[in-house]
């Protein structure tokens, strides 16, 4: 494609055109380095990472379906909202008129219906929802909770690789058949016809008297435990070249191998590192790579040409822009984005992003004027922040999401970045600065994709073999149809029609029509959903929301309210209102999970443009010249993002849009602390955040959900008054973030051995001490230890540490440079 040309010939052209220009120069300095490195890290936590298959904590539990009758039979008799159509009235299972203990809609209440529920427009197009602005007293006036829960979707048991097998378990039905579709462990059935779903252990182990604490061998066959973390080789070589007075040239060229999945990982939970990010030609994951596979990558993280006459300095190229200077913070350096591909962020802290940042094709240029201010601008091609594989070490991305981002990020490939820096020297020791940039956030926000119409259709065994669809113009086996997308293999649809509910005659007929080249529907599905045996069951669900940091009430509305294959499922045909409470919510849950098994969800980044804005400056103290504050540099920086586009609670189309402050006080001393020692490097910093915390996620997400055991009060089983009430599982949230770090560096007088120390701190709980040693007994030999230390106490999915507890470990270097 275009850009992808584009690209090319930028790298092609500066990496040739400097070198032939180099060529026919007299008086070329030439000067080739390089190393050659080993990259170690062995984990020393307890904890697995939760996002990995392998780490899924349930993996080998068997877990009762948890609904309403499950834990106390009067459950079944709270109240739960009905949907009312604003056309049909209460259509679905209830019919148009009473039925099932639902009166009638009166003409008011139909009125009120076409208000509130009005997330689709004409041919199934979204529509901002209106019911999710409602307020408690809205939605009691507004929504009708006249219809008792009943034991709803009580299916017997539901195990953790259950979706393997969809056979019917004795569950007594959404609405009281006894003669429905459930998931079950045991190929032959006997776990379902044995285990009743009467008193499971809110922790996913079963403990009642009934039944011994059963666990699935298919599932514990999952359980991995990942001792490296990194077991990593890399070689980079440095080109440069000094051409004359005027000009120079750079290549840094990289290659790298990443040999971990040789130590621990499987074909199941194994991920690959390099590949799953398709963003650019070849399938490469930045615009420099030159190749990439699993396991390989061969990149240019510089490639650029240098010009500068007197005060006037350009840079052309493959480069860059590193603006800031702060030990884990980032308030200026906002020009690139992350490549989070090797180590996370977890690298050593004085090293400043400096290994993590995308390089792309760009244009600097530095103008110095006489009164020593200066000009530094840029325009450079944007390139997103790369993740982890999924099911690697570092993996941030639930192994039960998949995140597919090729539409959203061809919509931003062709972006060009661009901004300014102004530094002004006002006094001998005070300068000012201001900055801003134009630019596509590199972070992206997060939000529901549509699935594929076929994608390994867990429970689709009884259809294997069965021919193949043609939905969409798509071609694959029925087996491997997607049974939450509107078409003729809708598992909702011929569930109705094999168990003879009334409604089913015209259930097909009514269906959405799902247009192709709408902004959701390019799949022909309507879904953000698809069947798989790996995923969490409705137990679960509780759990992987408040981990994520979500809202799930509005996760479950959005899933419905914004897909139109889900609304009809869900709201049409079986009369589910809006989830604005946990009742409500394990309602729906348990529709979903007893009708499809285990199934995953698809998401994807929208990468919004933005303005940032950056006022800041350094100011030298003078003091005496023993003082320990003699020439301490004092520096703050303060960004400013207008309306800035943050992942929604629920995962909505409709990003939440907040001003984002961040701010950050520095202050850097290098002091002599002993004459037979060289001077100590010491930094300590504070960073204030208005809207997002380290690792730009909306602070409104934390103090998420809780488990599921959270709503149901353990003496009688009910639910309680949490689990009734309006919002009552939204995150408690926080309207500002601080992290606080302490840093020094102590080389030794030999400068052989030199310490490191660096702990960054969240002040709402939890710290990352990060102690490390360099060892360099000669030029070209040098060894690094350090260790990642990580503490999050409370587990309330308050502070960035909960993110990154699992990666306690000791990371080694061994480098042999040339």
């Amino acid at each position: 494609m275009i850009r992808h040309a584009i690209t090319r010939i930028s790298i092609a052209s500066t990496v040739i055109g400097s070198f032939l220009f180099a060529g026919v120069a007299s008086a070329i300095d030439w000067n080739i380095t390089g190393f050659v490195r080993q990259e170690i890290a062995y984990g020393i936590s307890s904890q697995k990472n939760v996002n990995n298959i392998g780490g899924d904590a349930y993996n080998d539990k068997i877990v009762g379906h948890t609904t309403h009758a499950a834990y106390n039979a009067l459950n079944a008799l709270d109240g739960t909202s009905v949907y009312v159509s604003p056309t049909n009235g209460a259509v679905g299972l209830f019919g148009t008129g009473a039925a099932a203990g639902v009166a009638a809609p009166t003409a008011a209440a139909l009125k009120r219906a076409s208000t509130i529920n009005s997330g689709f427009g004409p041919n199934w197009a979204h529509k901002t929802n209106t019911a999710e602005s409602l307020t408690e007293a809205q939605w009691k006036a507004n929504n009708i909770n006249i219809h008792a829960a009943g034991n709803n979707t009580n299916s017997a048991v539901n195990c953790r690789f259950g979706g393997l097998n969809a056979v019917r378990a004795g569950s007594t039905g959404l609405y009281g058949t006894n003669d429905f579709i459930g998931v079950q462990c045991g190929a032959d059935g006997s776990l379902g016809s044995n285990m009743l779903a009467t008193g499971g252990n809110l922790a996913g182990s079963t403990t009642d008297a009934n039944h011994a604490d059963v666990r699935s061998a298919q599932g514990a066959a999952l359980n991995e435990d990942r001792d490296w973390n990194m077991f990593n080789s890399r070689a980079e070589i440095d080109i440069q070249a000094k051409i004359n007075r005027n000009w120079a040239a750079y290549v840094k060229v990289r290659a790298y191998f990443d040999g971990t999945s040789m130590l621990n990982g499987s074909d199941v939970t194994g991920g690959d590192n390099f590949s799953q990010n398709e963003y650019w030609y070849g399938g490469n994951g930045s615009p420099t790579e030159l190749y990439s596979s699993d396991d390989f990558m061969v990149d240019l993280p510089a490639a650029y040409v240098d010009w500068n006459d007197g005060p006037l300095w350009v840079r052309a190229g493959v480069q860059t822009i590193a603006w800031g200077e702060a030990y884990f913070f980032r308030v200026m350096d906002v020009a690139n984005g992350l490549d989070l591909r090797r180590h996370l962020t977890l690298g050593p802290g004085a090293e400043e992003y400096q290994d993590s940042r995308v390089a792309s094709p760009g244009v600097r240029v530095s103008y110095t004027f006489d009164n020593g201010w200066e000009v530094d601008a840029f325009a450079q091609m944007w390139s997103p922040t790369i993740l982890p594989g999924q099911n690697t070490a570092y993996s941030v991305v639930p192994h039960n999401v998949t995140l597919v981002e090729n539409d959203e990020f061809n919509d931003a490939a062709n972006s060009i970045n661009y901004g300014f820096k102004l530094t002004a020297p006002l006094t001998d020791q005070f300068t000012a600065m201001f900055a801003w940039v134009n630019r596509r956030d590199p972070n992206g926000y997060v939000r529901y994709a549509e699935a594929p119409a076929f994608h390994q259709g867990a429970n689709s065994a009884g259809l294997a073999g069965v021919g193949a669809g043609a939905a969409g113009g798509y071609s694959a086996s029925a087996a491997n149809a997607n049974r939450f997308c509107a078409n003729e293999y809708n598992d909702t649809n011929n569930l109705l029609g094999n168990i003879g509910y009334r409604g089913y005659e015209d259930s097909y007929a009514k269906m959405p029509t799902i247009l192709g080249g709408g902004h959701k529907t390019l799949n022909h599905c309507g879904s953000p959903l698809s069947p798989d045996p790996h995923a969490p069951n409705s137990t679960e669900y509780w759990h992987d929301v408040a981990a994520g940091r979500l809202d799930p009430l509005k996760a479950l509305r959005v899933v419905v309210n914004e897909w139109p294959a889900d609304w009809w499922a869900t709201r049409e045909m079986f009369g589910f209102g809006d989830e604005y409470t946990v009742v409500d919510a394990q309602r729906t849950i348990e529709g979903f999970h007893s009708s499809f098994g285990s199934f995953r969800a698809w998401a994807t980044r929208e990468f919004a443009r933005e303005n940032v804005f950056v006022l800041g400056g350094n100011y030298v103290v003078n003091a005496g010249p023993d003082s320990f504050f003699d020439q301490m540099i004092i520096r703050g920086e303060v960004s400013y993002t207008h309306d800035k586009k943050m992942t929604d609670l629920g995962l909505s189309f409709d990003p939440t849009e907040k001003d984002d402050i961040v701010s950050a006080l520095v202050f850097e001393k290098y002091h002599r602390i002993s004459d037979a020692f060289p001077a100590t490097y010491m930094v300590a910093q504070w960073m204030h955040r208005t809207a997002t915390d380290m690792f730009g996620r909306d602070l409104a997400g934390n103090g998420g959900a809780k488990d599921f055991g959270a709503y149901i009060d353990k003496t009688t089983g009910r639910f309680n008054d949490k689990a009734r009430s309006f919002q009552g599982a939204k995150p408690v949230g926080n309207d500002n973030a601080n992290y606080v770090v302490f840093a020094f560096q102590q080389p030794f007088p030999n400068l052989v051995w030199r310490i490191d120390m660096a702990i960054l701190v969240d002040v709402a709980g939890g710290y990352l001490v990060q102690p490390g040693v360099r060892y360099r007994p000669a030029a070209n030999w040098q060894w690094d230890l350090y260790a990642n230390i990580i503490e999050a106490p409370g587990g309330d999915n308050d502070t960035i540490m909960e993110t990154i507890d699992y990666a306690d470990e000791v990371f080694m270097r061994a480098t042999y440079f040339f």
